[in-house]
Parts: structure tokens; sequence; C-alpha cells
């Protein structure tokens, strides 16, 4: 399977596939995966998400990217092939529930999107609402939102949230 996998990753870098049948591949590879026997099968509901392994995110200049993000998240590059594209870490350490944001130089051939991601929320802990403030005045992101919670724009328009493990939970009460 894993063999399987990085064959149509790297017929997607390569341009042989796009996005759509890349996806469509994953989905059946992945289907097939699970209803390969009962040690694999899904839950009744579903497989158990634990967490995000990664986000890709394409772009006009994945350089402006990756400095925008390890300069305001601290986001750590953990590959930079100098041309295209790097895989920026955070969270955890790897195997531990860390993930990562993998920003790429769009390719020339990328197809519109359907659908779209509005906006990422990272959530950071130990939250000062005047250091996060002050954190990103001092690297002149105009912000919106609330306390506990603020939008800004990354070097491409993209909208990310910095949120608090309170403001931002979905699990909360009321």
């Amino acid at each position: 399977m894993e063999r399987h996998i990085d064959a149509l990753i790297k017929d997607l870098e390569s341009g042989k596939i796009n996005r759509r049948e890349f996806c469509e591949a994953v989905a059946i590879a992945a289907a097939m995966f699970a209803a390969s026997g009962p040690a694999n099968a899904a839950a009744p509901r579903g497989f158990k998400v634990i967490g995000i392994n990664h986000l890709t995110y394409d772009c006009a200049d994945y350089r402006k990217a990756r400095d925008f993000y390890t300069s305001v998240f601290g986001m750590q590059t953990l590959k930079d092939d100098g041309r295209t594209h790097a895989n920026l870490g955070f969270g955890p350490a790897q195997g531990q529930g860390g993930s990562f944001l993998t920003v790429r130089n769009a390719p020339a051939n990328a197809p519109k999107p359907g659908a779209t991601i509005d906006h990422v929320c990272y959530t950071i802990p130990n939250w000062d609402e005047g250091k996060v403030v002050a954190a990103l005045n001092a690297r002149n992101l105009p912000q919106t939102g609330r306390p506990g919670s603020w939008h800004v724009y990354d070097p491409f328009d993209f909208d990310v949230q910095i949120g608090n493990s309170v403001e931002e939970n979905a699990f909360r009460r009321g």
C-alpha cells in the first residue's frame, strides 16, 4: 500500500495525474485496504481520526509562505527542496501527534478547485492576549476577531486564525 501511495504522489508531482485523479486513487486504495480484513476494517461509524497529519498549501512562491509560517508561527523547516516546496512541522514530535504544513509552488496546470478551505486555525499554548496581539502588531499583521481568537492574512491573502484552546474548543458547552 505504501509503495502504491508513493507512486501516486510521484505521478501527482510530475503532472502525470491531477489532484482529482490523485484523490480518487487514494480513496480507492484506502477503501480496498480497509476492506482487506477485520484487522483493517473501519469502525462502524467510520475511521477514528486522531489528528491532522498534514495540510498542503499551493501558492505562487513557496519561499514567501515558508518564511511567513516559520517566522510568525515558529514552524520548523523539516524539509526544503530549494526549488518547489518545503515541509514545515508544528505541534508534538513526529509519531506523537505532530503535524506539518507543506507549502509548494502551485503547478502551472493546476485546475481551479471545486471547493476551498476558508481558513486554518492554529491553537497556540500559554495564551497571553497582550503578547499575542503585540507579536502580530510587531509583524505589521492587521488582525480581526476577538480576544482568544485572531485572524491574519498570509502573503497570499489566505486567512489564518490563531486561537487559544478555550475560545476555539468545539467541545465546550454553551
